[in-house]
């Protein structure tokens, strides 16, 4: 089995897979409809739409297989993402690369293979859009290009994924942001009336020694809520801090090319 090639950008490559949260749950039936989508197409008993990692291959849709994922160092899928144009392989038997591959010389007895890179509107290629067969063929020119097309759709929808993931997250923390906001209004304001109007006194001159008592007492009972609320205003600072953060995301993603990550249909 012939060494397997990696991109040049395979460090950028990965931390966007792991940024866009793309190897944490797989399959998944949206992915697994564009596999169908492929098979059926390409007339292919197998399909995936596969996203290679650092070590293992993940199937995030699929068709015509109960596995979720393979060795890196296995089948065609590597080499796609490399030469980053459609890879086409019409005998594996008969390919010295491959011939000697698990795939090939067992399940799913690949002989076979077309993929489609997935290449994401940052350019790394991320994974494929492939089918195989049992038998030695080609496909025809309609066939390849609807295999491009569908890893376009793999990659918007990658993207629309991660955006509405983090959409949701905000969502959430303004949620709790403005849930703390009510609170911290309401509970600052008793103690700091309570302060105001001991120092006010103690400016006037007007405090005897059971004033005194009784206004210590008052303060060592509201200094634990102030504290408390010194806590969550530092809670508040970080979640906005947060939510900085994840619209400097949304505005990145946007600038990264909103058009190359489009659905692209079908004709």
């Amino acid at each position: 089995m012939a060494t397997v090639p990696w991109p040049s950008d395979e460090i950028a490559r990965l931390a966007e897979l792991h940024a866009l949260g793309a190897l944490e749950t797989f399959p998944q039936p949206d992915f697994s409809a564009l596999a169908e989508l492929a098979a059926q197409t390409c007339q292919a008993p197998i399909a995936l739409v596969n996203l290679i990692g650092e070590n293992r291959q993940y199937f995030k849709g699929r068709v015509g297989t109960s596995a979720t994922g393979m060795n890196r160092q296995m089948a065609f899928c590597p080499y796609v993402i490399c030469v980053r144009e459609v890879v086409e392989v019409p005998d594996a038997a008969a390919d010295e690369r491959f011939r000697d591959d698990p795939v090939v010389t067992g399940q799913p007895h690949a002989r076979f293979y077309a993929g489609a890179p997935v290449v994401s509107a940052t350019n790394h290629a991320l994974g494929t859009v492939c089918v195989m067969d049992h038998s030695p063929r080609r496909l025809v020119p309609p066939q390849r290009r609807a295999l491009e097309i569908l890893a376009a759709n793999a990659a918007a929808l990658l993207q629309a994924q991660h955006q509405a993931e983090a959409l949701e997250q905000f969502q959430k923390i303004t949620s709790q942001e403005s849930r703390l906001l009510h609170r911290i209004t309401g509970d600052l304001r008793l103690p700091l009336v309570s302060l105001r109007a001991y120092l006010q006194l103690i400016e006037d001159g007007g405090l005897d020694e059971a004033m005194a008592a009784n206004m210590l007492q008052t303060i060592n009972r509201v200094s634990p809520s102030l504290s408390e609320l010194i806590d969550e205003l530092t809670l508040l600072a970080r979640l906005n801090s947060q939510l900085t953060a994840l619209a400097r995301t949304g505005r990145t993603s946007a600038g990264n090319g909103h058009a190359a990550t489009r659905p692209t249909p079908i004709r």
